[in-house]
């Protein structure tokens, strides 16, 4: 589904809405037909300069029949009131009349197709306007391209522009797009900021003529979610973007992006603006660096960094094994030719020995870090096992770094192979303002460091502060606000009451002094649309990250924090190594066998044991957890599995922090629902509409809110019904949920059901 002005693009014949044999695929460009017909590649370009779009969409059909040829008409959805110029599609070439439908108009097609026994998926898609065009056919075996062009002016909503596009929400077959691809190019008067999509993982890159050019492409590609991308202009240094959601009569959400110019257009960030920065890179060089190349890989990984420096920078490289040595004994040494060039000559001699002596090594790397000076200091620690030499206690190094890191130093960790404690290292990271990150022993050391040192290398803001002013926010996430780098926005999560314009004041350190920003930003009392419905998932998401970090701390987890991870888990779908769980059975489970007709019988036939409640296993999950005792006890295949954990941790955590966290959040779902040894897309159980969460048993979506103990009368709906169209046409909102076909939610109150027409005999 199509939507960046363009909703969604489909396919549907003119004839044979009744009686179809094949069930249709609800993708981005489908045709609805006796036959399947299905969409191949789905690729979009877009061209941005001051507000004005020009968007080109390029879809391909193929025919899988070896002998029907299978024509149709072409229905490109449209946003409401979306002003079009400039409009032409083509067919294989050949140019097309299109026809634009208003809202009423489209609203008869999208029910006629219900009542005629259509498939409901196509509800998506309902409330909008459509263009339509004709198709004359798809050849046998053979394939077709639908190319339309349009020019649109872009709204914004307190400065921020939001597109919307390849809405390719599978609903029935789930057949992964042979290719799919996004490209975006901006042009902009002011200064770009806040480039993210909290959708898909984007790369920002510059390019000549343009500020920059947003890209996404995959291969074989399931769709999940709608492409969308959000960008603000701003003359400020840095500006401040809000996307927020809220439904009536509850606390708002809010998420809020700070950002620094973005690309080489107006107010791009200078060399001069960029923070000189002090770095120890401490690596490990003990014996078991000799395994699979680890040490020259290791090597590469400091030659890259020592050649990224930036004159200004001091830096100094500590090696442990058994013992401690550096590269220079006199502390740090500032960054020029000469010696970047002295310290690759110490790196290619490092070769590995002996044993490993964290503790020793950390304690070496924070002595050269302390000076007085005002400039951002951090340790890039590396190493592939456990501590063996001095200190081995790792709680005790944990809490003898809490006691000598007295300057603030920021601590960015690397733990490669199994061989690590986990525990340690992400809390060596997270009480230092760092990032754990986790290296597989397939996966290269020197590209996923070096990747990593792009990304810090240009500190523009530290010690960043926000206050809220006439507004209470609370359960704001992060708790501690991490430094700004070039070509990264802060994103904070947090809940709101009250409403209004309120004002926002942000201080932070940039070249030794403190600068104050403030900005005036809206937040509203309700939602009008859903377009900001992903906020409250993606915060559900950070504040089960930060519970499940305040339960690590915890000799035994506590059951408050238990119960809240549980709630958050089943209310947003949220799913991580430490609170996995069978997702419809925690929902469902308590449904009647065959007492009340749901789901046709209730999930379980009779005599069938019932699941453990999420809460339980939750918590029996988090004591067993084997990642707590000491690591060089555990068996090699739990080792394996700590990692795995906390490697998936890190990259949800660090996807929260830029794009795709709602991405990261789905993969930890459809992670699970492998898991369990089943081949098929993690879609067939748990799909997110808006704000909410369905799990699906026995054909049947059910609302994470429902409960079988408390639902009463549950009221019966036939699909396609006159009470359905009517009710369909009169409920602003209700066409997304009823798009699952068979399911179960409230509406005012009341708890209903919908069900298919019983089949003619």
């Amino acid at each position: 589904m199509h939507k960046f002005g363009m909703h969604y693009l489909m396919m549907v014949l003119g004839v044979g809405w009744l009686g179809l044999a094949v069930p249709a695929p609800s993708q981005a460009c489908f045709m609805r037909s006796p036959q399947p017909v299905q969409v191949w590649l789905d690729h979009i370009h877009v061209e941005i300069t001051n507000g004005i779009a020009v968007k080109t969409y390029n879809c391909t059909f193929k025919n899988l029949n070896a002998q029907a040829i299978v024509g149709g008409e072409c229905f490109m959805e449209l946003e409401p009131g979306a002003q079009v110029d400039d409009m032409s599609v083509w067919v294989d070439g050949q140019e097309m009349k299109a026809e634009i439908l208003d809202v009423a108009k489209a609203k008869e097609v999208f029910a006629d197709i219900v009542q005629k026994g259509g498939s409901p998926a196509l509800l998506e898609y309902f409330g909008n306007q459509l263009i339509t065009t004709k198709v004359p056919k798809v050849p046998a075996n053979g394939t077709v391209q639908v190319k339309l062009r349009y020019t649109m002016p872009l709204k914004k909503r307190d400065g921020l522009v939001r597109l919307q596009m390849l809405n390719t929400n599978p609903k029935t077959l789930l057949q992964p797009l042979e290719s799919a691809g996004v490209t975006v190019k901006i042009r902009e008067a002011d200064p770009l900021k806040n480039i993210y999509s909290p959708t898909h993982e984007i790369k920002i890159e510059e390019e000549k003529d343009w500020d920059v050019v947003v890209r996404w492409e995959e291969k074989n590609y399931l769709p999940r979610h709608p492409f969308v991308l959000y960008y603000d202009t701003d003359p400020q240094a840095v500006g401040a973007s809000l996307i927020t959601h809220r439904d009536f009569d509850e606390e708002g959400t809010f998420m809020m992006m700070l950002s620094p110019t973005v690309g080489n257009g107006p107010g791009q960030v200078s060399s001069e603006t960029i923070l000189p920065k002090d770095v120890v890179f401490c690596v490990d060089t003990s014996g078991s660096m000799l395994q699979g190349n680890k040490m020259q890989q290791a090597r590469n990984a400091l030659k890259y960094c020592v050649e990224q420096l930036r004159d200004g920078d001091r830096f100094n490289i500590v090696n442990f094994s058994t013992s401690v040595r550096s590269f220079e004994d006199r502390g740090l040494v500032e960054a020029d030719d000469t010696t970047r060039q002295r310290a690759l000559n110490y790196v290619r001699k490092l070769s590995p020995r002996g044993g490993t002596a964290i503790q020793e090594a950390l304690d070496k790397s924070l002595e050269m870090l302390a000076s007085d000076d005002d400039r951002l200091k951090m340790i890039l620690f590396a190493t592939d096992g456990l501590p063996t030499i001095g200190e081995t206690d790792p709680q005790a190094i944990l809490k003898n770094m809490a006691k000598r890191n007295t300057e603030d130093v920021r601590v960015f960790v690397f733990g490669e192979g199994f061989d690590v404690n986990t525990k340690l290292l992400d809390f060596l990271a997270l009480n230092n303002r760092g990032e754990a990150e986790y290296i597989l022993p397939e996966e290269d050391i020197a590209e996923k460091i070096s990747q990593f040192f792009d990304r810090v290398g240009s500190p523009l803001l530290t010690d960043v502060k926000v206050e809220f002013e006439g507004l209470e926010a609370k359960d704001v996430f992060p708790k501690q606000i991490k430094d700004v780098f070039r070509g990264e926005q802060v994103i904070l999560y947090g809940r709101y009451t009250g409403h209004g314009r309120k004002t926002v004041r942000v201080t932070a350190k940039s070249n030794g002094k403190t600068e104050t920003f403030t900005y005036e930003l809206d937040f509203p009392e309700f939602s009008d649309d859903d377009q900001g419905s992903f906020a409250p998932r993606l915060w559900a998401g950070r504040k089960v990250d930060y519970l499940l970090t305040e339960i690590r701390k915890a000799k035994s987890p506590p059951q408050e924090l238990v119960d809240e991870v549980s709630f958050l888990a089943k209310r947003y779908g949220i799913v991580t190594p430490y609170t996995s769980y069978l997702m419809t059975d925690d929902v469902v489970a308590e449904v009647p066998n065959n007492s009340d007709g749901l789901g046709g019988g209730g999930p379980f036939p009779p005599g069938q044991p019932r699941p453990m409640p999420l809460r339980e296993r939750l918590r029996a999950n988090l004591e067993g957890a084997a990642e707590s005792a000491p690591a060089d006890s555990s068996s090699v295949e739990q080792k394996q599995a700590n990692v795995e954990a906390a490697k998936k941790m890190a990259y949800r955590r660090q996807a929260l922090d830029r794009s795709g966290g709602a991405l990261a959040l789905d993969e930890a779902a459809e992670a699970e629902f492998r898991s369990g040894g089943r081949k098929e897309s993690g879609l067939t159980q748990m799909r997110y509409i808006g704000t909410d969460t369905f799990y699906c048993s026995r054909g049947t979506w059910y609302q994470s809110s429902f409960d079988a103990k408390k639902a009463k009368d549950i009221k019966k709906i036939e699909v396609g019904s006159k009470e359905y169209v009517e009710l369909l046409l009169k409920k602003e909102g209700l066409a997304k949920f009823l798009a699952l076909g068979e399911v179960v939610l409230e509406i005012d109150g009341e708890w209903v059901q919908f069900v298919e027409p019983a089949k003619k005999k």
